[in-house]
């Protein structure tokens, strides 16, 4: 039973591993492949080797009967000769080898009938055998081999020319027939040795082949451990120490994921809780003049309050929070719409000179019941050009004027300063008022972010985050230098429009 369930766990393993087994698949059919390719080129040079080594041997014993008759006939020994002919036909019984001798009718003086055994005419040879025979008529040594039907097998045929000793014209040849068949090349046992070897391979190269698998499948069953923690949520810091460069690179890049993927869940966290920071304050926001505006109606609804004066002076409070609503949803729209990356704004070339002059006469209104003087100090004569929108570049600058109106004591001032350096307008907008502490300038710019003074009372906590977006979007910047008790200055900056080919 524990061994059933050890053989079942094992294949489940294996199932589970697709890299692995795919792997030691590849290994065996890439084995099974090269056992067989050895095989038959073995079988072809073995098969080969031996025809040649055939050859030269019919060679020899077939120079030796050519010599032998041509002896024979220039002596005109015939009964020797035939005593000979008991040897050939000992060698034929005993080799396999069937000997030819055949005279060739186109010398001045052939062969003799009686020193031949075979004749070109009478159709005992095949073509094959005619054809070699021809070679050998003209001096050479030929030799071929293939199969043939008539034999069943295969035939090696070597023919010899036999020479006159005295005129050293070739009278005749001596043709050597050999039936090679599988057993007499010894092809039967040497495929035998070979499958016992290649199965005896096969087995050994399993093991092995099954050893490397599981090496190489080390680094990819380490690198599918960390692909299911970062899947379950786990982003921890990925240990690289892989001996492959490429398995190297690919756990840098999963490392490189995993903390990306860190960064990611603490954003989104952080966003969630920014969001549920924004519903809280835009309820905050706006339950407070909702109490307040509902407690005036209901004063008035039920009679509570008659007297004419607290009356006009109830509604008056209503306009005054219905206004302050209003001025919170107008700054939630605009604020909307900045972050919204689909919102594209409208940009034209704008003199900021303009814009300022504009902005200036705004604060000198607002600036009256303090005394306020407002500084511009402008480059002389130059508009000041850059790409952007009129509007929120104005909303963006009266932002920051107001605030400053806002923190600025009685009979102070509100300098504003424009310069050109390097392409680019910087622009400084400074006040003498109570300044910011240095712990409460990084959250100047969020949403909500609102100081407790009594000056701030009526603010939305959204004008400063506006800002930041309309200068974003005009691909500019903007920061605070402040220190407490010696007012606040904030700086932009804007890329500068040169030419109108730009606008173009």
């Amino acid at each position: 039973m524990k061994r059933g369930n050890k053989r079942k766990g094992l294949y489940y393993r294996l199932c589970q591993n697709g890299i692995s087994v795919r792997i030691y698949l590849s290994f065996v059919f890439v084995l099974i492949v090269t056992l067989v390719m050895t095989g038959l080129i073995f079988n072809q040079m073995y098969q080969k080797n031996y025809i040649n080594s055939h050859t030269e041997l019919l060679t020899k014993q077939g120079k030796k009967v050519a010599k032998r008759v041509a002896k024979f006939y220039a002596n005109d020994k015939l009964t020797q000769y035939e005593k000979y002919n008991v040897y050939l036909d000992e060698l034929e019984k005993a080799d396999k080898t069937d000997v030819w001798i055949v005279s060739n009718h186109e010398a001045a003086q052939p062969l003799s009938e009686d020193y031949t055994n075979a004749d070109m005419t009478d159709g005992t040879l095949t073509e094959e055998m005619n054809r070699v025979l021809e070679g050998a008529f003209q001096g050479e040594i030929t030799a071929s081999s293939s199969y043939d039907k008539a034999y069943g097998m295969m035939i090696l045929r070597v023919a010899i020319p036999i020479c006159d000793p005295n005129t050293a014209q070739v009278i005749g040849g001596v043709m050597m027939v050999s039936m090679v068949d599988k057993q007499t090349m010894g092809l039967d046992e040497g495929k035998y040795l070979i499958t016992m070897s290649a199965l005896a391979a096969i087995l050994i190269s399993f093991v092995i082949a099954l050893a490397f698998t599981r090496y190489l499948s080390i680094p990819l069953n380490k690198i599918h451990r960390d692909i299911t923690k970062l899947a379950s949520g786990e982003y921890t810091e990925i240990v690289t120490y892989s001996n492959s460069r490429q398995l190297a690179v690919l756990e840098e890049k999963l490392n490189e994921l995993s903390s990306k993927l860190a960064k990611a869940e603490i954003e989104q966290e952080n966003l969630e809780q920014a969001r549920k920071d924004f519903f809280a304050n835009v309820s905050h926001e706006l339950r407070t003049p909702i109490t307040v505006i509902r407690g005036y109606t209901e004063s008035l609804h039920d009679g509570v309050v008659v007297e004419p004066e607290r009356v006009d002076g109830l509604y008056q409070r209503i306009l005054t929070e219905c206004k302050g609503m209003e001025r919170l949803v107008e700054d939630l729209f605009v604020l909307s719409k900045m972050q919204n990356p689909d919102f594209e704004i409208a940009k034209e070339p704008v003199s900021l000179r303009q814009v300022f002059v504009d902005v200036v006469r705004s604060g000198r209104i607002l600036g009256q019941e303090k005394h306020l003087e407002l500084e511009l100090d402008l480059p002389e004569k130059d508009p000041c050009m850059m790409f952007g929108d009129y509007d929120r570049l104005r909303q963006m600058f009266l932002i920051i004027v107001d605030n400053a109106v806002k923190f600025s004591p009685e009979d102070g001032r509100i300098r504003i300063h424009l310069q050109k350096k390097e392409g680019t307008l910087e622009i400084s907008i400074q006040d003498e008022g109570i300044g910011i502490a240095k712990e409460q300038q990084p959250y100047i710019f969020e949403k909500f972010y609102k100081s407790k003074m009594r000056q701030n009372e009526k603010g939305t906590g959204l004008g400063l985050m506006i800002a930041k977006q309309i200068a974003l979007r005009h691909e500019g910047d903007i920061w605070v230098e402040s220190e407490a008790g010696k007012g606040s200055t904030f700086y932009f900056v804007f890329a500068e429009m040169t030419s109108m080919e730009e606008y173009e």
